[in-house]
């Protein structure tokens, strides 16, 4: 009997890039799912993006995420 070979599994990553929408003034901006400093909007300056130590909060709206 010929051996068996099993699927080698590549861990994929965790984090991901994302495109969010200002709430107040509608800018788009792509950050860090998992960021590490506060994010915030480059038009109207809200805080977009809150660093908890491991997934930051998405004070935004998620539009969609970057692969």
């Amino acid at each position: 009997m010929p051996p068996r070979f099993s699927k080698v599994l590549i861990p994929q990553p965790r984090t991901k890039f994302l495109r969010i929408r200002c709430p107040d003034c509608g800018n788009e901006q792509v950050v860090f799912s998992h960021a590490s400093m506060v994010v915030r909007c480059l038009v109207c300056g809200r805080v977009l993006v809150q660093p908890t130590g491991g997934k930051a909060q998405i004070l935004g709206n998620i539009i969609r995420s970057l692969d």
